[in-house]
C-alpha cells in the first residue's frame, strides 16, 4: 500500500547512497546526522534487512541496499525534477525574460537599474544577451536592441543615440591646445562606425586620426578611457555616470546624433504581455530621467 511506503526515509537513503556517508547526506538535506540515522533505521525496520555495513566513518551498501538503491535512485531523481519544473513554471509569473543585443548597454546601464525595477514591481528580470536575430518560438518577453527588430510586435522608442568624445581629465589637460591629429584615440570592434561618424561630423578625415588602442567591446574601451589610454567616442548614455563622477570629461564641440534609436519590443508570443509593457514603460521613463539635465 502506498501509505505504508516511507517516502522521507527513502529520500534520505538515496542521499546517503549518493554522498557515501551520513555526514555529507545530512549536510545535503539540511538535517542532522542523527536524523539521517533515524530515517535509515526506520527503512531497515520496514524492509527487515540491513541496508548498510558501517565501517567506522565509512559505509557500504549491502546486497539488499544496493538492490534498493538501484531501484529507487532514478525514480527519486524524476520526482525531484518534476517538483523543480512545477516550481519553475510558477516562478515564471514573477519574472520577465529580457533579451538584448547590446552587451555594453546591458553592463553599464541596464543591469545597475534592474534592482530598482524589482523593488518597485516585485518582479525579477532574467537578462539574456544574444547578438543574433530572435528565432521563431524563442522564449523571451522583451527584446531591447539598437540593430535588431521584432516584426508584428508592440515597440517602444527608449532613447535616441548621441555620441560624445570623452577622456580622463589628466589626458585632456595633457593634450589641451593640441591639434586633433595628436589625440590618441581608443575604439571598440563592436562599434567600428562611431569614430567615423563623429570625425566626419567634426570635419575631420577619419584616416588621419591617431589610433592608440582597440578593444572588443565598448565596456572595455570605457575602462581604457578612464585609465587614460586615449580619447573615446561613445554613446553618451553609457558614460553618464562616469561624467557625473568626474572620472571622464567631454572633450570637443558637442554631441553627434547617429540617427539610431534604442528600441524595446514586447514579444507577441509572451504569456506576460501586461508585465512586459510595464517593464518597457518603466525603462523608457527611467532612461529619459537619466539623461535629463
Amino acid at each position: 500500500m502506498l501509505e505504508n511506503v516511507p517516502l522521507v526515509p527513502l529520500r534520505v537513503f538515496v542521499a546517503v547512497g549518493r554522498q557515501g556517508n551520513f555526514t555529507r547526506a545530512a549536510q545535503s538535506l539540511g538535517i542532522t546526522q542523527s536524523a539521517v540515522s533515524r530515517h535509515i533505521a526506520t527503512l531497515e525496520k520496514v524492509s527487515k534487512q540491513a541496508l548498510f555495513i558501517r565501517r567506522g566513518p565509512y559505509i557500504e551498501l549491502t546486497a539488499a541496499g544496493l538492490q534498493l538503491y538501484d531501484t529507487v535512485k532514478d525514480a527519486m531523481a524524476t520526482l525531484e525534477m518534476a517538483i523543480q519544473q512545477i516550481t519553475h513554471q510558477q516562478d515564471q509569473h514573477e519574472r520577465l525574460r529580457v533579451r538584448t543585443s547590446m552587451p555594453s548597454f546591458s553592463m553599464t546601464v541596464l543591469v545597475p537599474m534592474l534592482g530598482q525595477f524589482t523593488a518597485q514591481h516585485h518582479m525579477q528580470i532574467d537578462l539574456i544577451t544574444n547578438l543574433s536575430p530572435p528565432r521563431p518560438n524563442e522564449e523571451f518577453d522583451v527584446l531591447i536592441s539598437r540593430d535588431l527588430s521584432l516584426p508584428d510586435s508592440e515597440s517602444w522608442e527608449l532613447i535616441r543615440e548621441e555620441l560624445v568624445c570623452v577622456a580622463a581629465p589628466a589626458l585632456i589637460q595633457q593634450h589641451s591646445g593640441q591639434a586633433w591629429e595628436h589625440w590618441p584615440m581608443v575604439t571598440a570592434r563592436s562599434r567600428p562606425d562611431m569614430l567615423g561618424l563623429w570625425a566626419l561630423d567634426q570635419g575631420i578625415e577619419p584616416s588621419r586620426l591617431l589610433m592608440s588602442a582597440t578593444y572588443d567591446h565598448l565596456f572595455f574601451a570605457i575602462a581604457g578611457a578612464i585609465a587614460g589610454s586615449g580619447f573615446l567616442v561613445v554613446p553618451r548614455l553609457l558614460v553618464m555616470d562616469h561624467l557625473r563622477d568626474g572620472v571622464l570629461r567631454e572633450f570637443g564641440p558637442g554631441q553627434v546624433a547617429t540617427g539610431a534609436s534604442y528600441m524595446a519590443y514586447v514579444n507577441a508570443q509572451s504569456p506576460q504581455q501586461s508585465e512586459a509593457r510595464q517593464f518597457c514603460r518603466w525603462l523608457k521613463s527611467s532612461l529619459r530621467q537619466r539623461i535629463a539635465p
